[in-house]
């Protein structure tokens, strides 16, 4: 079954950060309640028509394990008809459009919030430790791996084994992401960068250096989505959701197919067909690389 045309987006908000980083100390329970109040003010809803909750995560709220919509719920004071905590890392925070379109076609819900929050660069709760040797893990976190850069360094090195592809290649992927922040007045990071400055920086894990690695901020975002009768009544023009894919291929690197090849290979296509369009349709493309 085609969610195209099921749902819409009718409201987002986000936060404004400092250098990386909330301003104030507020806690990722706060920013995700700012970043709702922005949404549903910008969709012209307000947190009593919400009825379907969808929230990836609560990075720096310890204890709340598997519950992450439940608690955001009894956070914001909603009693939701339908929840959803997916995790399937950094793809959780896409993942809920396509579960909240579902769920508004399958009249579970006709308001739904989605929310993400982190403030890892505040709390600094992200190193190289690894995963726990848990499952699969048990194969990699052992022996040293560092989490996750370790697990990208391995196919960038199978890339360059399969493929001939350079440092100076790889670097490119930095030096071109710079350019775009440079100009939004919202990048962390907007310094003018190029190959030499990222073949130069301090190595992290062969062949990855530093300024290939993606930033570690803070930041929280939401998404309003409402279904056609609903989408009417609201304050701005509704975006339909056209078409959503999903796929996973593996969670600790050994067990990765072919580590040249990623899951967007299929969510892609996937998502593609279900919209009807084809790649020479698209003149915007925001694609999720750490």
């Amino acid at each position: 079954m085609s969610i195209k045309n099921a749902a819409a987006i009718v409201g987002i908000g986000d936060i404004e950060l400092e250098n990386g980083k909330v301003k104030g100390g507020k806690s990722v329970l706060q920013i995700q309640a700012e970043s709702a109040k922005k949404a549903l003010d910008d969709a012209g809803l307000s947190k009593e028509d919400v009825d379907g909750i969808f929230v990836a995560g609560l990075w720096g709220v310890p204890g709340v394990g598997s519950f992450p919509s439940a608690v955001m719920a009894e956070y914001l004071g909603i009693q939701p008809k339908y929840t959803d905590s997916t995790q399937v890392g950094g793809s959780s925070f896409e993942a809920p459009v396509g579960h909240a379109a579902a769920a508004i076609q399958a009249g579970l819900c006709e308001v739904a919030l989605i929310l993400y929050g982190s403030t890892q660069r505040s709390d600094r709760s992200r190193n190289l430790a690894g995963r726990p040797p848990t499952l699969t893990a048990q194969y990699d976190t052992p022996f040293g791996l560092p989490t996750p850069v370790g697990g990208y360094a391995m196919a960038a090195h199978r890339h360059m084994h399969q493929y001939g592809t350079t440092p100076e290649q790889l670097a490119e992927v930095a030096v071109a992401t710079r350019k775009w922040a440079e100009l939004n007045p919202a990048a962390t990071m907007r310094d003018p960068l190029t190959i030499d400055d990222v073949l130069n920086s301090k190595m992290i894990s062969d062949p990855l250096h530093l300024l290939d690695c993606c930033l570690v901020t803070d930041g929280a975002g939401a998404v309003v989505l409402t279904s056609a009768e609903r989408a009417r009544d609201c304050r701005k023009k509704p975006i339909w959701v056209l078409g959503q894919g999903e796929s996973q291929s593996h969670w600790s690197i050994q067990a990765m197919p072919d580590l040249t090849v990623t899951s967007a290979a299929q969510s892609g296509k996937t998502a593609f067909e279900m919209a009807g369009v084809t790649h020479d349709d698209i003149d915007v493309v925001e694609i999720y690389d750490s």
